[in-house]
C-alpha cells in the first residue's frame, strides 16, 4: 500500500490540476471534510473532500460553489485486479450517494437560511461604503449586519442563496447554497440582456446604458447563466460584459465571456481601457477611471454590428455610411426562396475574442468541443475501439501512450449495436464505470411512445439532454453517416448536415466521435480519402482516425493498428498497434475488448494495410478522379490533369493505369513543352505548336514505360524555364 503522504500528495495534485486551492490538511480517514476554496468572507467552506485508505486509496473533491465535482484512485483501472476494481466501483457508488445526499441537504438548508435573511434584511442605500467606492445605486439590494445581501435567482425567480459583499468588497456566500445558473437581473429583460460577473460592473453598465443586465457573480458561471437566459428568452440579444484579467494566466474573464457567448450566440464587450493598468479590469473600473461616455461607447458599437444585420431583415434599409474606400452597385435578383428573405450576417471582432488552447482528452487524439471520424473496413473493431475510450474516460484511466484522462460520463449512440448485450458487456469488459455510461433509446413522442433516435433530426433535443446530464465528456455517433439527412456523396449536403453536430460538440465541451466505413477500393491510397461518402466528412472533422490491419515487421503476421490520419489541431501521424481479445466481464457473458500494444511511427497511408482485402492498382478510383479532371473536346496539360490524382496518394503508374481504363488520348507539345491528355470522342482540337500525337490508347507501343521515359526526359530540359512541378 502507497504511503500516506504518497496518498495525500497524489490527491493534492489531482485537485490542484482543476484549479481550486489545496486544503491546508488532507486525512484520509473516510469523512467528508469541509475547506474555503474562493471569497474572502468568513463562511465560505464551499469546497469538499473525503480521502478513504484502504488497498486501493480513493476519493472524490470538489466545490459547491464553482460547480467541480471529481473521483479519484491511487490506481489505474488497468493496475486493479477484477476484486479490487468491483470494490473500488461499489465504494464510489456509496461515496456519490452519501455526497448528492448532502449537497441536497445542504442546498436545502440554504435556502431556508437564505430565505430568513432576506426578508429580515433591511434596503439598501446609496450610503454604503462598497457603493459609494463603486459609484453605484443599490438596485434592489439589502443590507444585514452592515454587509449587502445580493439575493441569487435561479431563471425561474426561485431564491437559492445569498452573496455578502462587505464594505471593503469582500465577498462570501451562504454556506452550501447552489451557484450554477443562479442570477440577480437588474431591470427587466427585453430585447437585449448584458451578462456580467460582479455587481458593481453589471450595475455601472446598466446606469450608464439604461439595458436590462444580469449579474452571474463569477466568470465560471457566465456559460451556465447566459444558457438559463437563452432558454427564458430564445429571441434575446445577449452581450457578455467581460472581465478583462489581463494579470491573471489565461485571462479567465475573457475566456470564460467568449466561451458563454460562443454557447448562446452572443457577443463580447471588452472594456476599452487606453492602457492596461494593474488592478483595472472591469466596466466599473473604466468608468471611473475614464469616464461613462467610454462605457457607453463600447456598448453602443457593439450593438452596431447586430442592428445593421437586423436591418436587412427590414423593408425600411438602413441608412448607409459614407464610405473612404470604393463603392460596390447593390447586389439584384438574389433568390432567397426559402430563406425567409436575407438573413443578417453575425460578425465578431478580433479584439472580443480571447485566443484559447485546444482542451483535450487524450492529447492530440481526442479534443473537447471537436468532431472526430474514426474509419475502417468491417472487422477492425472501430466500435470495440470507440468504446474502449469511452470506458477510459469513465474510470479517469491511462491512454495507450501512459497519460491520464480526467474522468467524465458518456453517451452513446448505435444504429447497429444494442446497448444491453453488446455495448454495456463491451464497456464493462474495458473496465467502464457503468453509472458514468448513458445511452440513447430514443425521443418520446406527444402521445408518450418511445420512437427512435435519429441524428439528422433529434441533435436539438439531444443537446438538451446533455444538458441535463452534466459532465459528458464524449459523444458516440455509430453510424455518424445517419446524420445526413440527404445524399452523403455530395459535400454540400455533408457540410450543412454535420455542423449542428459540431455546434453541439462546442456548445457542450465534449468530443464526438462519429464511426464510419472505408469505402471498396482505394487500396494504397491515402486513408483520408477511403472514407465512405463525400469527401466533406473527413473535411469536417478535425481528426480523422483509421484502423486496419498491418504485415508484422518482425514475424510478418497481422496486426492491427490505430492511425491518425490527419488532425488540423495537431500532429497526423503515429499510431498504436492493438489487438481484439475475448472476456466475461460478467459470468456468462462474452465480449470483446481492446489489447493495447506498442506506438507505431509513420503516415497512416504508410502503416495501414488491408490483407483481407485483395490488392488493387487503384485504377478504378483514380479513373474516376481522372475522368473528373480531363474533357473530349479539348487538351489539359498532364501536369494540371493529375496534380489532384497525385495529392490523393495516386503513383504515377497508377495514374497511367487509369487513363488507359478511359481510353484517353496523349499528345505531345512543344520540345519544352509537355504531355497533352483528353478524353476519346468530339472534335481534334488543335494544340498550339503541338506534335507527336500519341492516341495508341495503352497498346503495346505506348506503354507506360516508354512514356515515362519520354515524359522525363523530355522534362528535363523545361526545369529551368517551368514553374510547375515535373510529374
Amino acid at each position: 500500500m502507497p504511503e500516506i503522504t504518497t496518498i495525500e500528495n497524489a490527491f493534492a495534485d489531482a485537485i490542484r490540476a482543476t484549479g481550486l486551492p489545496v486544503p491546508d490538511e488532507i486525512v484520509a480517514d473516510d469523512v467528508l471534510r469541509r475547506y474555503k476554496t474562493t471569497g474572502r468572507g468568513p463562511a465560505t467552506k464551499n469546497g469538499y473532500y473525503r480521502l478513504a485508505d484502504g488497498p486501493v486509496p480513493m476519493g472524490f473533491f470538489g466545490c459547491w460553489r464553482a460547480g467541480i465535482y471529481e473521483t479519484w484512485c491511487a490506481k489505474a483501472r488497468d493496475e486493479m485486479t477484477v476484486d479490487e476494481f468491483r470494490a473500488h466501483r461499489e465504494r464510489i457508488r456509496v461515496m456519490q450517494a452519501e455526497r448528492q445526499a448532502e449537497e441536497e441537504a445542504m442546498h436545502a438548508k440554504a435556502r431556508e437560511e437564505a430565505q430568513a435573511l432576506w426578508n429580515g434584511a433591511q434596503p439598501a442605500t446609496p450610503d454604503h461604503p462598497y457603493l459609494r467606492r463603486k459609484a453605484v445605486q443599490p438596485h434592489g439590494l439589502r443590507v444585514h449586519g452592515g454587509n449587502l445581501l445580493l439575493p441569487c435567482y435561479d431563471a425561474d425567480g426561485a431564491l437559492h442563496s445569498l452573496q455578502y459583499i462587505a464594505g471593503n468588497g469582500a465577498k462570501w456566500h451562504v454556506t452550501g447554497g447552489r451557484v450554477s445558473g443562479c442570477m440577480y437581473v437588474i431591470g427587466e429583460v427585453t430585447g437585449t440582456v448584458v451578462i456580467g460577473e460582479g455587481f458593481a460592473t453589471c450595475a455601472t453598465v446598466h446606469e450608464v446604458t439604461g439595458l436590462p443586465v444580469v449579474v452571474a457573480r463569477n466568470a465560471g458561471n457566465l456559460r451556465h447563466v447566459a444558457q438559463a437566459i437563452r432558454a427564458k428568452h430564445p429571441q434575446a440579444r445577449i452581450l457578455m460584459a467581460a472581465d478583462n484579467d489581463h494579470a491573471t494566466p489565461g485571462n479567465p474573464g475573457m475566456a470564460k465571456a467568449s466561451e458563454a457567448a460562443k454557447a448562446v450566440g452572443g457577443i463580447v464587450v471588452v472594456p476599452p481601457f487606453p492602457e492596461l493598468v494593474e488592478g483595472r479590469t472591469d466596466f466599473n473600473d473604466l468608468a471611473q477611471h475614464h469616464g461613462a461616455d467610454m462605457v457607453r461607447q463600447a456598448f453602443t458599437q457593439a450593438l452596431e454590428r447586430p442592428a445593421q444585420a437586423e436591418s436587412a431583415r427590414n423593408d425600411t434599409p438602413a441608412t448607409p455610411r459614407k464610405a473612404s474606400g470604393p463603392t460596390f452597385p447593390p447586389l439584384e435578383d438574389v433568390d432567397t426562396a426559402g430563406s425567409g428573405g436575407t438573413r443578417g450576417v453575425v460578425l465578431v471582432n478580433g479584439a472580443d475574442l480571447a485566443p484559447t488552447p485546444i482542451r483535450w482528452l487524450w492529447r492530440n487524439w481526442l479534443a473537447l468541443g471537436k468532431l472526430h471520424i474514426l474509419a475502417g473496413a468491417p472487422g477492425q473493431g472501430k466500435t470495440t475501439l470507440a468504446l474502449t475510450m469511452a470506458a477510459t474516460i469513465t474510470i479517469g484511466g491511462r491512454w495507450p501512450d501512459g497519460s491520464r484522462c480526467d474522468p467524465g460520463n458518456v453517451l452513446i449512440w448505435s444504429g447497429e449495436d444494442d446497448p444491453a448485450d453488446t455495448l454495456l458487456p463491451r464497456l464493462l469488459a474495458a473496465g467502464a464505470d457503468r453509472n458514468r455510461c448513458h445511452f440513447i433509446q430514443g425521443t418520446r413522442a406527444d402521445d408518450g411512445s418511445v420512437q427512435p433516435f435519429d441524428p439528422a433530426r433529434d441533435l436539438s433535443g439531444l443537446r438538451q439532454a446533455i444538458a441535463e446530464i452534466c459532465g459528458i465528456r464524449l459523444l458516440i455517433v455509430d453510424p455518424v453517416v445517419s446524420a445526413v439527412t440527404g445524399d452523403s456523396h455530395k459535400n454540400t449536403e455533408v457540410r450543412r448536415a454535420l455542423q449542428p453536430l459540431v455546434d453541439m460538440a462546442d456548445a457542450c465541451n465534449c468530443a464526438v466521435l462519429g464511426i464510419t466505413h472505408f469505402a471498396k477500393g482505394g487500396q494504397g491510397t491515402d486513408p483520408t480519402q477511403r472514407v465512405v461518402g463525400s469527401v466533406a466528412f473527413s473535411a469536417v472533422a478535425r481528426i480523422v482516425m483509421v484502423a486496419a490491419k498491418v504485415k508484422g515487421e518482425e514475424d510478418g503476421k497481422d496486426a492491427r493498428v490505430l492511425a491518425r490520419s490527419k488532425s488540423n489541431i495537431g500532429p497526423d501521424d503515429g499510431g498504436f498497434e492493438y489487438h481484439l481479445m475475448q472476456s466475461e466481464p460478467i459470468p456468462g457473458i462474452q465480449a470483446s475488448r481492446v489489447a493495447w500494444g506498442k506506438a507505431v511511427e509513420g503516415s497512416a497511408r504508410e502503416l495501414l494495410t488491408d490483407p483481407d482485402e485483395p490488392p488493387q492498382d487503384g485504377a478504378t478510383d483514380a479513373a474516376g478522379m481522372l475522368r473528373e479532371e480531363l474533357v473530349a473536346d479539348g487538351w489539359t496539360s498532364y501536369d494540371l490533369a493529375a496534380a489532384p490524382l497525385r495529392k490523393a496518394g495516386f503513383t504515377k503508374k497508377q495514374i497511367w493505369a487509369a487513363s488507359n481504363k478511359l481510353c484517353v488520348l496523349r499528345k505531345k507539345g512543344a520540345m519544352k513543352d509537355g504531355w497533352y491528355w483528353r478524353l476519346p470522342g468530339g472534335d481534334d482540337p488543335q494544340l498550339p505548336d503541338g506534335q507527336h500525337e500519341d492516341s495508341a490508347e495503352g497498346s503495346e507501343d505506348s506503354n507506360f514505360e516508354n512514356w515515362e521515359s519520354s515524359e522525363s526526359s523530355e522534362s528535363s530540359g523545361a526545369v529551368e524555364s517551368s514553374t510547375t512541378e515535373v510529374l
